[in-house]
């Protein structure tokens, strides 16, 4: 099960699926209102689309803390900022006795 499931099948995850979209915007310099809240990964290869040449992409993925490795097309690469920024949120609350 990877870090997305996990959150969709937590007894928790309302909250956790907010701290998710604070996440995803706090990382990619956005407003959380601008994140929504159902269909994130459609929104985020969307936004990968729009966006991706005008990013620093090596900084983006410091940022989010993952490889510098290629991800052939939006699809991949946003499955893997919405899989490490899922676990940030998991480890975050397992230490602090939420999860």
């Amino acid at each position: 099960m990877n870090s997305l499931q996990k959150i969709e099948a937590s007894p928790q995850r309302i909250s956790l699926l907010e701290e998710l979209r604070q996440q995803v915007a706090k990382d990619l310099n956005l407003e959380t209102k601008e994140i929504p809240k159902v269909q994130l990964l459609p929104w985020l290869e969307t936004w990968l689309d729009k966006n991706l040449g005008k990013l620093d992409l090596a900084s983006l993925l410091y940022r989010i803390d993952l490889q510098e490795k290629a991800h052939p097309d939006s699809h991949s690469l946003a499955k893997a900022i919405l899989e490490r920024e899922a676990q940030k949120v998991i480890f975050r609350a397992q230490y602090s006795g939420k999860f």
